[in-house]
């Protein structure tokens, strides 16, 4: 279907993936199913897929029970999408097979109703270049989308969904980690340099659109994605929270240290966009 759009937002990881989400599976020109990190490529590329197939069978298996016990209540249409989705992707893709065919059918290729459909899998930013190319060549018309957050908020999110927020000694072992190079996931989730080095090694620049966290929650951000994706803007509901943590402060010295070790990401950031968005200058600790 030459007028579909298949969209796959690659991240980054905390920085407003989910809200687009579910921004754009309310937007009457999208389909997108009720399962929003597939995790599809990731797993085939690095073998490791009972994980991620563990997490979405405990899901489904929560689902039903919800279901059961809550009956006919205000979210049981959704719970029974949610369920027939997890079952049908889990019937179809066993984690270790490529299923190309069934994966593209699942996400609503050529349905009539759809002028976007699509997979949000933040771990996908960390794919390899072979990929992204891979991807990038499913269907007639593929577009990407990734979201930056100020790198050392985006970071601290990252931390405090990893270990909890009622943890102060857990979370100071994990930053600590990362200054000493020891947490390797997170790095990598904070390297918009590599992420965007190897996608836009593969795809024309015009494919991909790029959009800060800080900025997003704005009508001029819906119109500019809305323009790339070749849909008309709808409402969206800034006031929405989704998966959003409780705050907690990041003391100065420790920003400044993050800041430092993220350097080659606003360095990067500011030559790929033209210079860096005052949300992120103004929080900048001068060493």
């Amino acid at each position: 279907m030459a007028s579909q759009t298949l969209l796959f937002c690659i991240g980054a990881a905390k920085a407003g993936t989910s809200w687009l989400f579910d921004h754009l599976s309310r937007h009457t020109e999208c389909y997108f199913t009720t399962v929003k990190e597939l995790h599809y490529f990731d797993v085939l590329e690095s073998n490791r897929n009972l994980w991620h197939r563990r997490r979405m069978v405990e899901q489904l298996q929560a689902a039903k029970l919800k279901q059961a016990v809550l009956g006919d209540d205000a979210s049981a249409a959704y719970r029974t999408r949610l369920i027939a989705d997890l079952q049908t992707w889990l019937d179809a893709f066993d984690g270790r097979t490529e299923v190309d065919a069934a994966y593209l059918r699942f996400l609503g290729v050529g349905r009539a109703d759809a002028r976007v459909i699509g997979d949000f899998t933040p771990s996908y930013g960390l794919l390899k270049e072979a990929t992204l190319n891979r991807m990038a060549g499913m269907a007639d018309r593929v577009r990407f989308v990734y979201l930056m957050r100020e790198p050392v908020d985006r970071l601290w999110s990252n931390i405090r969904m990893s270990v909890g927020r009622d943890k102060p000694a857990a979370l100071e072992r994990m930053v600590q980690a990362y200054l000493d190079g020891e947490a390797q996931n997170l790095a990598l989730r904070s390297n918009y340099r590599r992420t965007l080095t190897r996608l836009l090694a593969v795809i024309p620049r015009a494919t991909l659109h790029l959009e800060f966290y800080e900025r997003l929650f704005s009508p001029q951000a819906i119109e500019r994605l809305c323009a790339f994706l070749g849909i008309m803007p709808q409402p969206a509901r800034f006031d929405r929270l989704v998966h959003a943590g409780a705050p907690v402060a990041l003391p100065p010295a420790r920003r400044a240290a993050l800041q430092a070790s993220l350097k080659p990401q606003y360095n990067f950031v500011d030559q790929l966009m033209g210079g860096l968005p005052a949300e992120w200058t103004d929080k900048m600790v001068n060493a």
